[in-house]
Parts: C-alpha cells; sequence; structure tokens
C-alpha cells in the first residue's frame, strides 16, 4: 500500500480541517468556522481533481468496485482474512466517498448561506439579487447536513480500530508513512499535487475576502 506525499497532505488536513468547522461553528466562533470550512472546500476541490490524475492510489478508477467485489472482502473480513490493496479496500472506497460527499454538500451549502444580519457567506457578494432567496434554506441544508458528520466519522475510525484489531492492519500508519509497495510515486508528480494543492486551498482561503463585513 502506498499514499504519496499530496494525499497524505489532504487527509491529515481535511481531519483538522473538519475538526475545527465543527468545533467552531459548535461554539458560534463564525469566522474560524468560515476559515476552516474554506480550507476543506480547497482540499475536496484538490482530492476531486487527484482523483482522477494523480497516484494509482489515489485514482477514484483503481479503488471504486462494484458490488461482487464489495462482497467478496466482507466475506473475507468476516472470515478474518485481509486482504491486501495497493489503496482503499473496497469497504473504505465507499467510506470515503461518503465523506467526501458530505463534505462536499456542506461546502457548496456553506458558501451560500447568511441571515443579513451578523453573517453572510463568500459567494453571497457574487449574487446579490440571488443571494436572498438562496441565504435561507442553504443554511437550513447546512444544519441539517451537520448531524451527520460525527456519526459518519464514528463510523470511519471504528473502521479504522477493527481493521487493527480484528485483521491487524495499521492504516493509520501507513497514511503518516506513506507505506511501501512496488509503484512509488514519481518526484514530478509529487510536485505537481503539492502546487495543486497549494493552489486549491489557497484559492479557497481567499474567498474569505468577499466575505460582507458588519
Amino acid at each position: 500500500m502506498v499514499w504519496d506525499l499530496p494525499t497524505r497532505l489532504f487527509h491529515w488536513g481535511f481531519v483538522i480541517s473538519i475538526t475545527g468547522a465543527y468545533i467552531s461553528g459548535e461554539r458560534g466562533a463564525v469566522n474560524a468556522h468560515e476559515l476552516f470550512g474554506l480550507a476543506a472546500c480547497g482540499l475536496l476541490a484538490f482530492r476531486l481533481v487527484w482523483g482522477f490524475v494523480g497516484h494509482d492510489t489515489a485514482r477514484f478508477a483503481n479503488f471504486l468496485h462494484g458490488p461482487k467485489i464489495i462482497l467478496a472482502y466482507l466475506r473475507d473480513i468476516l472470515a478474518r482474512r485481509s486482504s491486501l490493496h495497493r489503496g482503499h479496500n473496497p469497504l473504505g472506497a465507499l467510506a470515503v466517498m461518503a465523506l467526501l460527499g458530505l463534505m462536499g454538500a456542506m461546502s457548496v451549502t456553506g458558501l451560500w448561506t447568511g441571515d443579513d444580519i451578523l453573517y453572510e457567506a463568500p459567494l453571497t457578494a457574487l449574487a446579490p439579487d440571488l443571494a436572498p432567496d438562496l441565504a435561507g434554506p442553504m443554511g437550513a441544508w447546512h444544519q441539517r447536513l451537520h448531524v451527520l458528520v460525527i456519526p459518519l466519522v464514528a463510523l470511519h475510525v471504528l473502521a479504522l480500530l477493527a481493521h487493527r484489531l480484528w485483521l491487524g492492519e495499521k492504516l493509520v500508519s501507513r497514511m503518516v508513512s506513506g507505506g511501501t509497495g512496488d509503484t512509488l510515486p514519481s518526484p514530478k508528480s509529487t510536485k505537481a499535487g503539492l502546487a495543486l494543492l497549494s493552489l486549491c486551498v489557497g484559492g479557497a482561503l481567499s474567498l474569505s475576502l468577499l466575505t460582507p463585513s458588519y
């Protein structure tokens, strides 16, 4: 199993930004919540692109599988057989896509939410005629979706524990070290990934400049 450096930085950056966004949102720290949310949005944009042009193990085409393979992998887990995969295993791939989908929906709704009094999200300034009609529904959906964050993250953590205790697989340490395998990321690809990561996160954070001040 090999994880390239851009993917690893995305992963841990996503952990930090989601945690920060959730905690700041619960405490009503609007400015911090916006910055963490924008960082997560930029990381998400990077991951979507990297899922098509990144290292083999980061590409969606190489770890998304059909029901037959997923069920076979589930049988292996129940039988306590560890089947090796170069990247995400079939069940892990579903968890990744669920998390990306949820965070993507929260990013879209968060960028348009507002109340005309205390806060207006960055993109509302770009469409002043449309924003009043969007802000309320987007804010409502943002709140509805946010209750799914903890259950989905908890499921992710439980899966990691199950792999460690049931199958003896050290998935977390591999996401730190990069793991080992036959196909290593090329230095050129790594540099391109780091540049793309910086561009996406920097571009997303710059949207905070559009946020109206009250």
